[in-house]
């Protein structure tokens, strides 16, 4: 029944009124908060109203511009009228879902990406009829669910049974006005048809049921800095009962302080300061604090600090659920069963998963790194790595690389995530929980999407079966189910339960209207993040949107230019942005640039300062002498010689950098490859000389055979290996010149080839001497038969000459003569390169021999004893740091060479 009373205005009840203490939302302080006036307005606005209509409060229900706004409206009522019914605030969407449960149809638009991709598919399909390849089919579906959800609004903003007709005249001026290229011209007429077509959630306000079932008699809408369409659309609808407030816009305070202005060096700086601010606002008993979302990455950054520092943060905007922990187990076993996954694919998944033991994990990991392994097909195929592969890993794996229809895949995919061990880890996490309902993977859930996918298939646009790939009966591969579960996980956004009431809300700068907030803090308030001209959404040109109904550029900027006037009335205001982004210079915001503050001194850091005592850092010089290493090496003894600390490092603790699995093939390689095809070549060939001809058939067939071995072609390492193959030839016949004048003795008297690779083992005191001799030789001599030691070198010319300068600098040579026991040798390095010059000495290959090495021999092996006696001994292993050792040592970062003091 109407009320008979007449009471006061509302402004003059809120100010005559004790004002009542702080709410979650509400400051302390003195002085009165911009939105006390902005709600001041809108509460006379709707008093005013309501007395016109001479109705009950409880009878008018308020339309607000988003749902964070409904406890904030229900505050302000009830500060202006303690006592008495309250008008109901309401978003469209939550009062359309007390009045009816809606679920869609198979074809409407459901803002569900797992069910709108479907859709667009099928629509493409129809219309494109199989044209478009698979990457520009899968971009033209994420670009039609777009175009049509930006339609959505508009077309929920007319009644259900006026949408055929509002749709017909902008259908014809999409097709004659600015011609635009074929396929984006399909895809804007057919998102305006499906949007036209489909029944919204919100469509239970048109009906009778909006007024019926609660009761109202009064709609009044609280417009924002953006006008909704559905909400100005409902007014009209109402004639009479209906009205719209405008937005309460007041000027700057000039009592309130200004913003504090921070110019920050980069995104790290800017993202340390603005958590700084939060946190001294929070410690000044200044909460909830306000963290507007200009940049997400950057607000991330910040969020992750603030969590870090124990406060609660609450975040209105969300992240993509593609970017959880969750989503990124369950992608990593998509990418693991993959054909042609890599290794380090496989051991990300078997990292994540609690199905198989760490230690089993780290083994195979390192027998893969060992083996230079990086294709998990590879894997399957070694005799190495089969033993390790963990039970029932490679069967799993296989089991997911069959094509199948979408429910079959569902299915597999939960049984594979359970074999694994995520199931409970996804179950039992809110990210998880919620992947796994978009995805539609819990028990019986996928069969909506069948019903989806077989209505598609029935309602062809001719009545006939449409013959679509997203058909229940129709087969997916693996890559295209992975395509649609990553689109899903991008379209669908993750929000974090909060518990209690934050310090922190993170939320979009348009949302801060009509909520107090005791401080805000802005970050990203740079050129790009904070533009007053914002590009507008979509790939609509500016005369499709005006044509449509979209906002436009002009009514963006101005929506954005009211939330920034709005932003800059709030007290406790800091306002942040970055002056260089990834090396380039950017500019402040102009609406920053227009601040009187802009250009003064900066504002003080909020960070505390710490002061620190810089320490003097000294040259590491461990003693290990009950750490020796079993035998030594030849390039164990050079790191010995190089610098002690290397080899304390190195060849007692044993560290060592563990090999790259997905490494390009290096210089390294080649030396390896080149090795390989020589000895295989010169242990087939021996003694004999069959000719040059056959000479290079048989190097030509040695050299593919073995980089498909070691799997350097693009089966295994892709094309890094091309370079490579592209010198052969030059190495090849440079090689065969050398041969054919090594080999030149008609008596067949000089060096003949015994064996290749050959392991040896000696003694040079008490200290055991191994290493691997890539050649030896024999030559006739008056004494008898001799070793000549031939060491293959492919680094250049300069490097291998330098080696024989000093006889007793050079390590190599010496250290394999002291391998054998004969009393006389030779020993030599042979320089293979691919550069040819005019001399002998500049020819492609090139013996250098050592002719001083049995004395380098003799010396060698006494000073190794007594170097490693010195060791044994608790000598200190001091760094030396001089030279070009230190350019490329592994131990660098160990020693710190860097940092030592100049003392």
């Amino acid at each position: 029944m109407p009320s008979n009373r007449t009471p006061p205005p509302a402004s003059a009840r809120l100010a005559q009124g004790a004002q009542p203490g702080p709410g979650p939302q509400e400051p302390t302080g003195a002085g009165e908060h911009p939105t006390r006036h902005q709600w001041r307005v809108w509460i006379d606005g709707i008093d005013a109203l309501i007395r016109q209509t001479g109705i009950d409060p409880s009878r008018a229900l308020v339309l607000v511009p988003y749902a964070q706004l409904m406890d904030a409206g229900r505050r302000a009522w009830a500060e202006a009228c303690p006592s008495g019914f309250s008008p109901r605030f309401e978003s469209t969407r939550n009062w359309a879902a007390s009045l009816q449960p809606f679920a869609p149809g198979p074809t409407d638009l459901s803002l569900d990406m797992a069910r709108d991709s479907l859709v667009a598919a099928a629509f493409i399909d129809r219309v494109a009829q199989g044209r478009p390849d698979a990457s520009l089919r899968a971009v033209m579906v994420a670009r039609l669910v777009e175009a049509a959800r930006q339609l959505a609004p508009l077309a929920a903003a007319v009644p259900p049974d006026q949408r055929t007709a509002w749709a017909e005249p902008l259908s014809e001026a999409l097709a004659t006005g600015v011609q635009t290229l074929h396929w984006e011209s399909m895809l804007g007429s057919l998102a305006l048809v499906w949007a036209s077509t489909s029944a919204y959630a919100t469509d239970v306000l048109w009906s009778p049921l909006a007024r019926s079932v609660s009761g109202v008699q009064t709609l009044i809408v609280l417009q924002g800095f953006q006008q909704d369409p559905l909400a100005s659309a409902l007014a009209r609808h109402w004639g009479a009962q209906g009205a719209e407030l405008p937005l309460p816009l007041g000027e700057a305070d000039p009592a309130m302080p200004s913003a504090v202005l921070h110019a920050c060096s980069d995104a790290e700086d800017e993202a340390q300061r603005a958590a700084a601010c939060v946190i001294a606002r929070v410690n000044a008993a200044q909460r909830p604090v306000a963290l507007v979302a200009n940049d997400r990455l950057l607000t991330r950054r910040v969020s992750a600090m603030l969590h870090h520092a124990g406060l609660g943060v609450r975040d209105e905007t969300g992240w993509k659920l593609s970017t959880t922990h969750a989503a990124a187990r369950l992608m990593s076993l998509l990418r693991a069963a993959d054909a042609r996954a890599r290794m380090d694919d496989v051991l990300d998944l078997l990292k994540q998963s609690p199905a198989w033991p760490e230690a089993q994990v780290q083994a195979l990991e390192q027998l893969a790194r060992e083996a230079g392994v990086s294709l998990w097909r590879s894997a399957l195929q070694s005799p190495r790595l089969l033993p390790a592969l963990p039970e029932g890993l490679p069967a799993l794996l296989e089991g997911l690389q069959p094509a199948r229809p979408l429910v079959g895949w569902l299915e597999s995919l939960a049984l594979a995530l359970a074999q694994c061990g995520l199931w409970d880890n996804l179950t039992s996490d809110p990210a998880g929980q919620q992947m796994i309902q978009a995805l539609r993977l819990g028990e019986g859930a996928a069969q909506e999407l069948v019903r989806v996918t077989d209505a598609l298939a029935a309602t062809a646009a001719d009545g006939t079966p449409a013959r679509t790939a997203t058909r229940s009966g129709s087969k997916l591969s693996l890559s295209g189910f992975t395509a649609w579960v990553r689109d899903v996980l991008e379209g669908a956004s993750f929000m974090p339960r909060g518990e209690g009431e934050p310090d922190v809300v993170i939320l979009p700068m348009a949302q801060l209207l009509g909520r107090a907030f005791a401080a805000t803090v802005v970050p990203g308030c740079d050129e790009v993040h904070l533009n007053p001209s914002p590009e507008p959404p979509g790939q609509w040109t500016a005369a499709q949107r005006e044509a449509l109904g979209l906002p436009t550029r002009e009514v963006l900027a101005l929506a954005a230019a009211q939330a920034w006037q709005a932003t800059l009335a709030l007290p406790q205001l800091d306002l942040m942005w970055r002056t260089q982004e990834r090396g380039e210079t950017l500019q402040a915001s102009p609406w920053v640039q227009a601040l009187p503050g802009f250009g003064a001194d900066a504002s003080a850091d909020p960070r505390p300062q710490r002061t620190l005592q810089p320490l003097a850092q000294q040259r590491p010089q461990p003693a290990a002498g009950d750490v020796l290493p079993e035998s030594l090496s030849a390039s164990a003894y050079q790191d010995l010689r190089d610098c002690p600390y290397r080899f304390f490092a190195l060849r007692q603790l044993r560290l060592v950098d563990a090999p790259e699995l997905e490494a390009e093939p290096d210089q390294r390689d080649m030396g390896n490859w080149l090795h390989a095809v020589l000895r295989a070549f010169h242990e087939q060939r021996g003694d004999r000389r069959p000719g040059r001809e056959v000479d290079r058939a048989e190097l030509n067939r040695l050299a593919d055979a073995t980089a498909d071995s070691m799997g350097l072609n693009a089966g295994e390492g892709g094309a890094g290996f091309l370079p490579y193959q592209a010198v052969w030839p030059a190495l090849r016949e440079g090689y065969l010149d050398w041969l054919a004048g090594f080999e030149s003795t008609p008596e067949r008297a000089g060096p003949r080839f015994q064996e290749a690779e050959t392991a040896l083992t000696a003694q040079a005191g008490p200290w055991k001497l191994y290493g691997k001799l890539d050649r030896i030789d024999v030559q006739d001599s008056p004494e008898g038969a001799i070793p000549f030691v031939i060491d293959y070198k492919t680094e250049g010319r300069p490097g291998t000459l330098e080696r024989v300068k000093e006889p007793l600098e050079d390590t190599q040579l010496a250290f394999y003569a002291a391998l054998l026991p004969d009393e006389n040798l030779r020993a030599a390095y042979l320089s293979i390169t691919d550069k040819r010059g005019d001399t002998a000495r500049d020819a492609p290959t090139l013996l250098v021999e050592q002719p001083e090495v049995l004395m380098a021999r003799e010396q060698l092996r006494e000073g190794l004893a007594h170097d490693m006696a010195r060791v044994a001994a608790g000598q200190p292993m001091p760094a030396l740091g001089e030279g070009r050792v230190c350019d490329f040592c592994a131990a660098r970062g160990l020693c710190r060479k860097d940092f030592w003091s100049a003392a």
